[in-house]
C-alpha cells in the first residue's frame, strides 16, 4: 500500500510539471516573448560576488535550472503579469509573496504538489519577466525580495 502512494504521488508531480510546462511553453510561442534555459552549469559560472543583493548568492545555490521569459510586447506582457498567476493557481500553485517593489508586482508562487517547483512573476507595466526554477527552496522566501516600507 505504501509503495502504490509513493507512486500516485510521484505521477501526480509529474502531471503537475507537464501541466506547468506546456503553459509556460504557449506564452513562448506567442511571438513576443524572450526564452532562456539556464543550468546549474551555467549558474555557477555567474560571479554571484559581484552583485549587491543580499540573499542572492543563497538562492542561486538552491536551483538547479530554470527557465526564464521576458516579454516584449504590451499584450504579451499583460497576459504574463495578470493572467500566467492565475492560471498557475489553478494547477495548484500557492502565492507565497505577492509584493510591490519600486513600481514591480511582484509575486513568488509554488507548487503545493511538487515544493520543488517555483515561479517568479516580476510585472511592470508594459513588460513582465517570469523565472520557472527547480531546486530545493525548503527555506521559504521571506527577506529576499524587498518590500516598500
Amino acid at each position: 500500500m505504501k509503495r502504490f502512494f509513493i507512486a500516485t504521488v510521484a505521477l501526480f508531480a509529474a502531471v503537475a510539471l507537464q501541466a506547468q510546462d506546456a503553459l509556460l511553453e504557449k506564452y513562448t510561442e506567442m511571438g513576443d516573448v524572450n526564452t532562456v534555459y539556464v543550468s546549474k552549469g551555467l549558474l555557477d559560472q555567474v560571479p554571484i560576488d559581484q552583485f549587491d543583493v543580499p540573499g542572492l548568492k543563497d538562492v542561486v545555490s538552491r536551483i538547479e535550472h530554470m527557465t526564464i521569459l521576458v516579454s516584449r510586447g504590451e499584450e504579451a506582457g499583460k497576459k504574463m503579469g495578470n493572467k500566467l498567476p492565475k492560471q498557475l493557481k489553478r494547477l495548484g500553485f500557492e502565492e507565497k509573496l505577492n509584493t510591490m517593489h519600486e513600481k514591480q508586482n511582484i509575486r513568488i508562487l509554488q507548487s503545493a504538489k511538487d515544493p520543488t517547483c517555483v515561479v517568479l512573476v516580476v510585472y511592470e507595466k508594459p513588460q513582465a519577466t517570469v523565472v520557472s526554477m527547480k531546486g530545493n527552496f525548503e527555506g521559504g522566501f521571506e527577506g529576499l525580495i524587498p518590500t516598500e516600507d
